[in-house]
């Protein structure tokens, strides 16, 4: 036979329901129940208690038979179809067989007969309760493991997008030979040879900003690889914010150097608020990025330089050309403006 203390081992952190339209019946067992459970809601029909189940989680429901309204076989049948694994115990005036043949087959676990003592009570309330408790225990043991391997996966497809991005970026550094890259590289070569020095007053990037730059550049492709593979729009947003971060901490410096920090300004716009940049990276995603991936690349070594080497302010422009001109074709891509050309026909970026 369980003792009090056996039983409270298990039922003083469980909540119940307990049905009961009588009265004095429901006051004295409901006082008893308190002494029990950490939480015990009382209610006095059917319809009651399978409004109160809805609304809340319970780890045993305690029922009468006989009750207005909706009887507790009807009710049990109710809350079983909504839970299948739910703990019940039925409490009746009578032991009838039939009556109790009827609860046995709602999936009652347990009964008890009127009057209720608390040696009653405890005896057959043990097992039920140790058996909900358990229960419980595995519920959040699964919910735990299910939780862990979502967080593995999405980890693993993290660790999927970065390392498409390292392929990417080794492969554009191997092969890539399109003209865009091919001018920077030229222009960036042509000017460290000369390694002229026009103007007295220089320029040189903050650690701090150049940091952040450099962090967000890497993150960049790394989110739209991430958004190819995952359709998270919330990642196309966060590419805009990335840009539109660039643009303000590359506005903080020489006017020289406007022309980058605008066309960074005018690309965050763009991929933020223009539907075609999405509808491109779905339909074109390896070309779209290669592109971008492009632009981080150049900013990237740009913005490594001048962490730790001076400029001259008047020399920047020849150094950002490039980079501006990749990142204005790439907005010319995705949103052609009728204002860019000029009565000539002919293309005017600048």
């Amino acid at each position: 036979m369980a003792t009090l203390k056996e039983l409270q081992k298990f039922s003083q952190y469980m909540s119940i329901l307990y049905v009961e339209d009588n009265e004095n019946v429901g006051r004295e067992t409901h006082k008893m129940l308190q002494l029990l459970f950490a939480r015990v809601e009382w209610v006095r029909d059917g319809v009651e208690g399978l409004q109160m189940y809805n609304q809340n989680l319970y780890d045993l429901v305690i029922t009468d038979i006989n009750m207005p309204r909706m009887n507790g076989v009807e009710m049990m049948g109710k809350i079983h179809e909504i839970n299948p694994e739910q703990k019940i115990v039925a409490i009746s005036a009578h032991d009838e067989p039939e009556i109790l043949i009827t609860v046995m087959r709602k999936g009652v676990n347990s009964f008890l007969l009127k009057p209720i003592n608390l040696d009653e009570m405890i005896t057959v309330l043990y097992p039920v309760c140790r058996d909900a408790s358990a229960q419980r225990i595995n519920e959040e043991l699964f919910d735990a493991l299910n939780q862990e391997r979502d967080k593995l996966k999405k980890m693993v497809t993290q660790l999927a997008a970065q390392t498409h991005t390292i392929e990417v970026k080794n492969e554009q550094l191997g092969t890539l030979s399109a003209p865009i890259a091919h001018q920077t590289q030229e222009v960036l070569q042509e000017y460290f040879a000369k390694d002229e020095d026009q103007g007295n007053e220089s320029v040189l990037f903050l650690e701090d900003d150049s940091e952040e730059m450099v962090d967000l550049l890497d993150e960049i492709p790394d989110q739209l690889t991430l958004y190819v593979q995952d359709a998270d729009a919330s990642r196309i947003e966060r590419v805009g914010d990335d840009v539109a971060k660039i643009a303000n901490l590359l506005f903080r410096y020489t006017p020289f150097m406007d022309p980058l920090a605008k066309s960074m300004e005018s690309l965050a716009h763009t991929i933020k608020a223009d539907e075609r940049f999405v509808a491109m990276v779905q339909s074109k995603p390896e070309h779209m990025l290669a592109l971008v991936d492009a632009v981080c690349i150049d900013l990237g070594l740009y913005v490594k330089r001048f962490a730790v080497e001076s400029m001259a302010m008047r020399n920047i422009h020849h150094i950002h050309q490039p980079t501006t001109l990749s990142i204005e074709q790439i907005i010319q891509m995705i949103a052609p403006s009728n204002d860019s050309v000029d009565e000539g026909g002919e293309i005017e970026l600048f």
